[in-house]
């Protein structure tokens, strides 16, 4: 995927990052088409194979959140290898000091499997695989906060100021690259509108990004599935309703009856999405479809296709979102 935020690594930095790390001599280089902001690519060294994960080049423009995201993806793979049992990749090695390259970077092992949007699962197995998306959402949740928001950008003392810090940064971003961000300023509204649901709100890990192409699938000797998973980047601290977002993501938040009793059939303490749960979900569309609209100006240009990708989501986000949040506010007394 073509992005400008990718940094052009060559193949004598790849040989020259993997001699370091002790890993072999490098065989084979292949970029990977997954992902639209780090550069990822396959190698493999010694006779084995990797995944060499690079970070943009730091006078690289990206949005505030996104500042040093691959010095905290490396902080919360530690963190969930030290607090839970979901699988995640193994860590190799991890150089931040940007002294054989210009970025940071790290090399994780490459997952057996596929990753699970092409796995081709239907009916039970389907079924099994989400009940395993809501367990490591159940598991990522027991985990607390000291605070909330982005670690990178200092933390706040509760949800409402974080999301509000958040929403906030992303209008900025846009005011950088000259444009508006007509819908960051009325999130911000609903954000203030709101306050008092959020202010309440605990702290939990929170994945953001835990979907179909986040997830690896391999089948365990006994037929069950087994999941990994993978891109910590987007992770903060805050409301774990958020995480209910990209699972059965078409589906409304009341709707989502299977994955609710999944996750609650896993989760020390289960969810009821009442008429306050629904409003922090909608609020999280809401704050996706700020991201959306914002990051196509650092990464993409309007002739590149993922530019029209993020319009068109950013429009239906928002759609989707202002109209549910409305419809709740009524009910203000």
């Amino acid at each position: 995927m073509r992005s400008k935020t990718k940094y052009p690594v060559t193949q004598a930095q790849v040989r020259t990052v993997f001699a370091a790390a002790g890993l072999g001599e490098v065989s084979a280089v292949a970029p990977m088409s997954d992902g639209w902001y780090n550069t990822i690519l396959s190698v493999t060294a010694g006779g084995a194979d990797y995944v060499l994960k690079i970070a943009p080049h730091p006078n690289t423009r990206v949005l505030t959140y996104e500042r040093d995201l691959l010095r905290q993806e490396l902080r919360f793979y530690a963190l969930l290898r030290e607090r839970t049992k979901i699988r995640t990749p193994r860590i190799f090695c991890g150089d931040c000091s940007r002294t054989l390259l210009p970025c940071d970077y790290f090399i994780m092992e490459k997952l057996d499997g596929v990753r699970l949007d092409k796995a081709g699962l239907r009916g039970a197995a389907r079924a099994a695989a989400d009940a395993g998306i809501a367990e490591i959402l159940a598991e990522l949740h027991t985990i607390s906060g000291a605070g909330f928001g982005y670690e990178q950008n200092g933390l706040e003392a509760n949800w409402y100021l974080a999301l509000r810090k958040m929403t906030l940064a992303l209008t900025e971003d846009c005011a950088a690259f000259g444009k508006t961000c007509r819908a960051g300023a009325r999130l911000l509204r609903f954000i203030d509108r709101y306050r008092t649901i959020l202010e309440p709100v605990l702290s939990t890990f929170v994945h953001f990004d835990l979907h179909d192409m986040n997830l690896f699938y391999a089948q365990a000797p006994d037929g069950s599935p087994q999941l990994s998973a993978i891109d910590l980047e987007r992770c903060f601290w805050g409301d774990r309703i958020c995480d209910l977002l990209l699972a059965d993501f078409f589906q409304a938040p009341e709707r989502k009856t299977r994955l609710l009793a999944d996750y609650n059939r896993f989760a020390k303490d289960p969810i009821a999405m009442g008429r306050e749960e629904q409003v922090r979900y909608w609020l999280m569309m809401g704050y996706l479809a700020v991201i959306m609209h914002t990051e196509r100006f650092s990464r993409y240009r309007p002739w590149n296709s993922t530019w029209w990708v993020d319009v068109i989501s950013s429009v239906y986000l928002q759609i989707r979102s202002f109209a549910a949040l409305r419809r709740l506010g009524w009910r203000f007394p």
